[in-house]
């Protein structure tokens, strides 16, 4: 036990070199009170920032789920139960449930005293928990958590998708290798287009010679996770390289610039 500890906190120093922008500095959110059950939840407060309310990973997840397990191991949070294995690591930007994974725009927070802090709305999700706001943080338990059998994607789409993005913005950021995945969901989500990422992806003159690519990990998570519905680039459906002049770059407004990548709608 004393070695795990000691483990933990070196991994812990470790991930504030690595990953200073995950920790919040004090000044930056708010606190709020906790309603479970419409019962005020004692030990623990939320944290307001940017319009989004954050929760203690560790006592949140017991206290929607008092039969969890959870503990600290090979530099992430582990919370198991009969029915999950949840899984999250700060600086990461996604908390990870049953072969689901959810996306977290500004990553997993961490405190120097080793608390991890997730977004409400994505841990309750991923239990199967509702949660609302009442100049408080409501939750409601009881739900049940998402299960891989339940996820909106079959292995040959998300297969499909990770060869593109790795063909398109393999070597792009992260949020680039996101980027790309997202505007081919825009385009299933669009009359305009094919309403599978089959259809999208195979559309002619498209994607040609993309689905040949060899997924990294990175490119596997991020079609995970537009799959599950992130989205960096809403309203972008086209991207080409930055500066090159190409059809949408003369008949489309830009949206943004990521990487290498400009992406226009």
């Amino acid at each position: 036990m004393r070695k795990r500890i000691l483990q933990g906190l070196l991994s812990l120093v470790l991930l504030l070199s690595v990953f200073p922008s995950a920790y919040a500095a004090e000044e930056s959110w708010e606190s709020a009170e906790v309603l479970l059950n419409e019962e005020t939840v004692v030990g623990f407060e939320a944290r307001i920032s940017g319009g989004v309310s954050y929760l203690p990973f560790y006592a949140a997840t017991v206290a929607i789920r008092p039969d969890a397990q959870v503990v600290w191991e090979d530099g992430q949070f582990t919370a198991t139960a009969q029915d999950f294995t949840m899984t999250v690591r700060v600086g990461e930007p996604y908390l990870a449930i049953n072969g689901r994974y959810l996306y977290i725009p500004d990553g997993v927070w961490g405190d120097p005293d080793g608390t991890a802090w997730v977004p409400t709305r994505t841990l309750a999700t991923a239990l199967g928990a509702w949660a609302g706001w009442d100049k408080k943080v409501v939750l409601y338990s009881g739900g049940t958590p998402l299960t891989e059998e339940g996820r909106p994607y079959d292995d040959e789409t998300l297969d499909v998708m990770a060869k593109v993005i790795m063909h398109e913005s393999g070597y792009q950021p992260f949020l680039g290798q996101l980027a790309v995945g997202s505007v081919i969901m825009n385009r299933v989500n669009s009359a305009s287009f094919p309403n599978t990422v089959g259809g999208v992806i195979y559309a002619p003159n498209q994607f040609p010679g993309a689905t040949n690519a060899t997924p990294s990990e990175s490119a596997i998570l991020a079609a995970r996770l537009v799959l599950e519905g992130a989205n960096v680039v809403p309203g972008a459906y086209y991207f080409n390289g930055v500066g090159k002049s190409c059809w949408a770059s003369r008949n489309k407004s830009l949206i943004s610039v990521i990487g290498g990548h400009a992406f226009y709608g």
